[in-house]
């Protein structure tokens, strides 16, 4: 005796049987997330588990973490709750916690102030930090998380440095455009390895600090500590300082008025500042540079400071002065930079109208499509990957081949001197 089998109907019941039960699940772990009502509606299966991932390992994590740090563990049935002590708001940046591998455990709320778009908004389009760093960068981060784990400990240092271009943006075309990728510093070290996990992964916690940029002068200004603003004349006398560089430089306001900013600078950095401060005074579109300088402290000792010069209108007269925004940099935040330093000339020739440089010097600049027919490059572990995108040589300025200065001679003069009369600075260095 043979049962009647039908195959549609049978087929058709279990695949809607099948979709009723996972729709069920997803919506039972939409309900379980740690998310305002409206943001856990506005989002979509595949980011919702994107968000169970990253939450899930975030757990397992911190609950190992917290049982072998915190006794209340073991002698009270129920745990002291961790006071909220805004700690991000001391930070000049926010912590970002991943695996070797990439997978994010963490991301700090105070991330939305600097990139733009919250914790939530970061994490939903993927569960790696990969998604979010530009695909230039990814050989980069990749190498430096790897450095030290085939077992080869020796000459590898403990605190890790490097530089990457974070891209928060969906669209291809818009992932092409400089202004829309933050730079950012990350340092950070391994702390302890992913429980639950059969391929026993160190963690690694990293403090990520923007750069200031002119399109992000002002989040990164906004509360930091290691910024301070400075006012300059045209021809780059200040007018005023803040608070935060009197702390730096050890001077007053007083004592820094009507004084040459050239006077605080180091003489391996003269060429440089003199060649950005020609380009933003001279310059008929975008009036603004970023420089990588040294600025001499009253001790005598010379500070590392990424610059950001902007030439503004004031608003009661016609004349125009010159903002400087100061971000002092470590030691070895300033060696990573200058390793990168083609940023400082590639923003710069990015940013300048067609014919402003020596058409010899242009040749250095090559620029290629950034991500042809938009094809996707998989991350593969543990492997070095090419990324093609902007290829940009290092250019150093050389007088007496190029002669980019001639260029700039239909204009009057600037005062470029490094001694002024006024100043109250003593000039033994």
């Amino acid at each position: 005796m043979f049962l009647r089998f039908e195959p549609t109907k049978s087929t058709k019941g279990a695949s809607k049987m099948r979709r009723d039960l996972i729709n069920a699940e997803i919506s039972n772990l939409r309900d379980l997330l740690p998310l305002p009502p409206s943001t856990r509606q506005r989002l979509s299966q595949l980011q919702l588990m994107a968000l169970v991932c990253v939450y899930v390992r975030k757990m397992n994590y911190f609950q190992q973490v917290f049982k072998s740090h915190d006794f209340s563990y073991q002698y009270q049935e129920q745990a002291t709750p961790t006071p909220n002590i805004g700690f991000s708001k001391a930070i000049n940046g926010f912590m970002m916690m991943m695996t070797q591998n990439g997978k994010l455990l963490y991301i700090s709320e105070n991330a939305a102030e600097y990139l733009g778009h919250s914790m939530e908004d970061l994490l939903i389009h993927g569960d790696s930090v990969y998604d979010i760093i530009d695909r230039q960068d990814h050989q980069t981060v990749q190498m430096e998380l790897n450095r030290g784990g085939n077992g080869e400990t020796e000459n590898v240092p403990k605190n890790r440095h490097f530089f990457c271009r974070m891209n928060v943006s969906r669209n291809a075309r818009r992932q092409m455009r400089f202004g829309d990728q933050k730079v950012v510093l990350v340092r950070g070290h391994y702390v302890s390895y992913l429980p639950l996990c059969s391929r026993n992964e160190p963690v690694f916690l990293a403090l990520c600090t923007p750069l200031a940029m002119p399109e992000t002068r002002e989040c990164v200004v906004h509360g930091a500590t290691n910024v301070f603003t400075t006012v300059h004349a045209m021809d780059m006398k200040i007018l005023h300082i803040d608070a935060n560089g009197e702390w730096y430089l050890g001077w007053k306001k007083s004592e820094l008025t009507d004084v040459s900013w050239y006077q605080l600078m180091h003489w391996d950095s003269l060429r440089e500042a003199q060649n950005k401060h020609r380009l933003i005074t001279q310059s008929e579109q975008d009036k603004c540079c970023i420089l990588l300088v040294k600025l001499q402290q009253r001790s005598g000792q010379f500070l590392w400071v990424h610059v950001v010069l902007q030439v503004k209108d004031a608003a009661d007269t016609p004349r125009q002065f010159i903002v400087a925004t100061n971000q002092i940099l470590s030691e070895e935040e300033a060696s990573i930079m200058l390793a990168n330093s083609w940023l400082y000339q590639y923003y710069g020739y990015q940013n300048q109208p067609c014919g402003m440089l020596d058409p010899r010097c242009q040749k250095f600049f090559r620029r290629d499509q950034c991500y042809p027919d938009y094809q996707e490059y998989p991350y593969i572990e543990n492997q070095e990957v090419e990324y093609p995108g902007y290829h940009v040589s290092s250019y150093v300025h050389k007088v007496d081949e190029y002669g980019c200065e001639r260029v700039y001679t239909d204009r009057g003069p600037v005062d470029y001197s490094t001694h002024s009369p006024q100043s109250t600075i003593s000039e033994e260095r």
